[in-house]
């Protein structure tokens, strides 16, 4: 089990709303659910062995302790973990997680059908280009498209990484404040999909 996946006392409605949907995503974006068979865990921990992404990830893993870290998800009803690819190329690991099976719901108001994004491009020379913001709007929208029933869809990155925070706010979240989540301070930034439904 995840760290930060909360089990007890979970609301009737929040266990109803299920798993994670995943994003409609149009050219140039694309997705595929992970795999913990195959390449994808030896995909997943080389970029997670980066020293960009490790510095705030903390999960250098090995290939082997990643294909049971996607076979956990795949089997519960927290997270979904994908690639999201740029042009047919891979760029990111993504996580799209209920926000109310997580530590993050205790800290705000949390809906049975909130999202959650954790996100990680794995290679640094594609960091800093505008193309993680342009995949954060493209993921909040496809998430939007695909489960109405969806009102926010928040990030937290660790208060302390600037870039992600530009990112997010870059793709149309608002700061709401920075939380103590145990293992971090994070800022949470939320996208009001109620808000970009009406536009």
């Amino acid at each position: 089990m995840s760290t930060r996946e909360v089990t007890a006392g979970l609301a009737a409605a929040v266990v109803a709303a299920g798993p994670p949907p995943a994003p409609v995503l149009a050219p140039p974006w694309s997705h595929r659910l992970l795999s913990p068979e195959g390449t994808d865990p030896g995909l997943v921990s080389r970029w997670m062995n980066e020293p960009h992404v490790d510095l705030f990830w903390e999960q250098a893993w090995s290939p082997e302790r990643w294909a049971g870290a996607i076979a956990e998800q795949l089997k519960g009803h927290f997270s979904r973990p994908y690639i999201i690819e740029y042009e047919g190329e891979p760029l990111a690991y993504v996580e799209i997680y209920r926000t109310p099976r997580d530590v993050v719901g205790q800290v705000y108001d949390a809906d049975p059908y909130d999202l959650g994004i954790h996100l990680a491009i794995g290679d640094r020379t594609r960091t800093g280009r505008g193309l993680g913001r342009e995949m954060v709007r493209a993921i909040t929208k496809g998430l939007n498209e695909k489960d109405p029933r969806t009102r926010r869809v928040l990030a937290d990155p660790d208060e302390r990484h600037a870039m992600a925070r530009r990112m997010f706010a870059g793709a149309g979240f608002q700061l709401m404040g920075v939380r103590d989540l145990g293992h971090k301070r994070a800022a949470l930034h939320i996208c009001d999909l109620s808000a970009e439904r009406g536009r």
